[in-house]
């Protein structure tokens, strides 16, 4: 795998989406939505004792924050009337989801002389109100 692409990936599925590029060395575009979807969703990331295997963890676990913080930081992306706390939170949450790509990568096996550099790049808001994207690309240390 080169490029992991999701576009309209609802909730848990960005971090779905993060961590399979991350696990497979990857680069990545991943535009994020609806920030409360799919709860059940885990995250697969290489086991640190078994070289081949993989393990489930839950996106709050991923992203190192508590499940409360982060429950009520999903709320204010959906909150609705107020475009600036929304944008707040949505690249609040962006900015958690590409520090757990920074951390899965350097906890990686994959490609040491290179890094991956992780942005949030925005459009504008008239095409939509989940106007941010996470991009991935490598770059040589």
């Amino acid at each position: 795998v080169d490029v992991v692409v999701a576009l309209h990936a609802c909730g848990a599925l960005s971090d779905v989406a993060l961590g399979h590029a991350a696990r497979e060395g990857a680069g990545f575009v991943i535009c994020p939505c609806c920030f409360r979807s799919n709860p059940q969703l885990r995250v697969a990331l290489p086991a640190p004792s078994l070289k081949d295997d993989i393990e489930l963890v839950t996106v709050d676990e991923w992203l190192h924050v508590e499940s409360a913080a982060y429950e009520s930081l999903k709320q204010l992306a959906e909150l609705q009337g107020d475009i600036g706390m929304s944008s707040t939170a949505m690249h609040s949450i962006c900015g958690l989801r590409a520090r757990a790509v920074q951390r899965s990568w350097q906890n990686s096996r994959w490609r040491p002389e290179v890094q991956i550099s992780t942005k949030i790049k925005s459009f504008p808001i008239g095409f939509s109100t989940r106007n941010l994207c996470l991009v991935g690309e490598f770059e040589a240390k």
